[in-house]
């Protein structure tokens, strides 16, 4: 069991509070090993109490902002600190439950849960026939919508069905009443618009080999009688779970976010370092671990995407490059960063180098500020390289570190003010993450990867790393130089607590 999972479950046992762990007990031990989600039924009466313990443990709130959420349904996130997993608890104060795209019914079932209970592994659990009771009418519903059955239909999902069922209709001692019984008992006294006949029938349906077409019938008949606890009507019950499905079949198609945001809202948090210093795989692994849950993006400050104003002249550039190498911003950084010359560089820019930097300053403001308009309806931000205050800093303004010409008439003026005033626009990040390593680690590093830059290239950048100025944006500065994982580890602590 995770250390804050643990710390969760002995807090809700030490303060008497009415809970249970309500659904899919046959994965609990994958559950309270972070896995999966934490489905709890919590009594309502002690509702703002909870809400109370889990800010007390560092749980955050979190919904959806496109208004997928559903009444009397919550979820929190917290950081399991030794291990790096995000835990997510899914509280319920009320059953509201059916098929898992929609989730159609409100039943009254909260009494029946949390009065027939036992404890397993530390965690209060209900009893199988209780249980059994929720899981015949959320696999029945499954057998009524043709997305539902899309989803049922595949082999992992089957084969989990009937392994749920058949663990859940086994005593656990010649003691125990049997499960099946039980359950027929409970839905009779706490579902009383269902005929008892046909729970029991869909009872067999699900624990003893049954076509495909008896339970789509059954299902059917008991989504009839369950319409006194529905929330929607069908039409808009089969809509939402059509929506639901597409949209779920877009974003794996797609490779699209989540949309789950943090109640405390998204962020833009900038990763910046030397070249071979782990910004990629930090962004890698951070985009991977927070987006399982919540909306994250990735964005690359340092090669922006082009915009209709750089996006023809950006097609002509690798041309350029060949037949200009002077203009170069490599060359051009190298020059006016390197002292040990024997005569100095020459004072003023290359036009083609001034354009080249203006509409760059373009594009890190059309991008940045996109982010920066996304962090602040919820989305989670990861930014590869962010521009830094002052002259001739990584990633911000170029051509002001220049001597400027007499005229403010002249084109070399005219576009140092232009430059200047795309990156005053660009709005400051919630936190940077400033990298660090040894300049030998970094070039041998470099020399490995598949993608080399030129050594000189890396130096330059490693010696410039030093000279960052991000104003009144918090940093959080961290060295790559020791094993990835203890890496990762700091670094989700330092975002996790920025959220």
């Amino acid at each position: 069991m995770l250390p804050k999972i643990r710390e969760l479950f002995e807090g809700l046992n030490h303060l008497g509070y009415e809970y249970c762990h309500w659904k899919s007990n046959l994965e609990l031990p994958k559950t309270v090993a972070g896995e999966t989600d934490i489905d709890l039924l919590v009594d309502r009466a002690g509702a703002t109490s909870f809400r109370g313990l889990m800010v007390k443990l560092g749980f955050q709130p979190a919904l959806s902002p496109k208004g997928r959420n559903f009444p009397s349904v919550e979820h929190y996130y917290a950081l399991d600190e030794s291990s790096g997993t995000l835990a997510h608890v899914h509280v319920y104060f009320r059953v509201v439950t059916g098929e898992s795209l929609a989730k159609n019914y409100r039943l009254p079932l909260e009494q029946m849960l949390l009065q027939n209970t036992r404890e397993l592994d530390s965690v209060r659990v209900p009893t199988r026939g209780a249980e059994l009771v929720t899981f015949t009418v959320r696999m029945m519903m499954k057998h009524t919508v043709l997305a539902e059955l899309l989803l049922l239909a595949r082999g992992k999902n089957r084969k989990a069905m009937q392994q749920e069922a058949s663990w859940l209709t086994r005593a656990e001692s010649p003691s125990e009443n049997d499960p099946l019984a039980r359950s027929v008992e409970l839905a009779h006294s706490f579902l009383a618009a269902v005929d008892s006949k046909l729970f029991a029938a869909c009872l067999t349906a699900l624990t003893t080999p049954t076509s495909l077409f008896r339970r789509i019938v059954l299902g059917r008949r008991l989504r009839k009688q369950l319409r006194p606890y529905a929330r929607h009507s069908a039409a808009r019950a089969w809509l939402t779970g059509v929506s639901t499905y597409l949209s779920m079949l877009s974003r794996r198609l797609l490779h699209t976010q989540r949309d789950k945001a943090l109640v405390s809202g998204g962020a833009v948090i900038a990763f910046v370092g030397p070249e071979a210093s782990g910004k990629s795989t930090l962004l890698a692994e951070l985009s991977r671990w927070l987006g399982q849950d919540l909306a994250v993006t990735r964005v690359h400050a340092g090669k922006p995407p082009a915009t209709l104003l750089s996006a023809l002249p950006n097609l002509v550039v690798p041309a350029l490059r060949r037949l200009l190498p002077a203009s170069r911003s490599t060359r051009i950084e190298a020059d006016h960063a390197t002292s040990d010359r024997r005569e100095p560089p020459d004072p003023r820019y290359p036009l083609l180098f001034g354009i080249r930097s203006v509409m760059l300053a373009y594009d890190r403001r059309s991008l940045l500020v996109r982010a920066f308009r996304q962090s602040a309806n919820g989305t989670i931000v990861l930014c590869d390289r962010y521009p830094s205050l002052g002259n001739g800093a990584l990633d911000g303004p170029q051509l002001s570190r220049f001597p400027q010409p007499a005229g403010r008439g002249s084109l070399r003026s005219l576009l140092v003010r232009i430059e200047a005033s795309l990156y005053r626009d660009i709005p400051p990040p919630d936190m940077v993450l400033q990298l660090s390593v040894p300049l030998e680690v970094a070039l041998l590093r470099n020399a490995t990867r598949g993608k080399q830059e030129p050594e000189d290239y890396v130096r330059l950048r490693h010696s410039l790393i030093a000279n960052l100025d991000f104003g009144r944006t918090p940093v959080h500065r961290i060295s790559t130089d020791k094993p990835v994982a203890e890496t990762v580890l700091e670094v989700k602590r330092a975002v996790w607590n920025l959220l």
